[in-house]
């Protein structure tokens, strides 16, 4: 994960999703549930494994695990 920039908001830096169509490496914005995000402990820098589903122009977050 780079960043929180909001409460609902992560920009995270990954592998290829190639369900979404996405390159590995680029920034990606997803928006999520800020309570689900504060119980994953996630913070900037951390290793994270997401699952995620396209919503029009969104990336909508399901699920967040922290990676130690």
């Amino acid at each position: 994960m780079i960043a929180r920039p909001a409460p609902g908001l992560l920009v995270v830096r990954h592998d290829a999703v190639a369900g979404l169509g996405m390159a590995p490496m680029e920034l990606m914005a997803v928006s999520g549930d800020s309570a689900l995000i504060d119980r994953s402990g996630a913070r900037p820098g951390d290793r994270v494994r997401l699952a995620v589903r396209q919503r029009d122009n969104e990336v909508i977050l399901l699920r967040i695990d922290v990676l130690r």
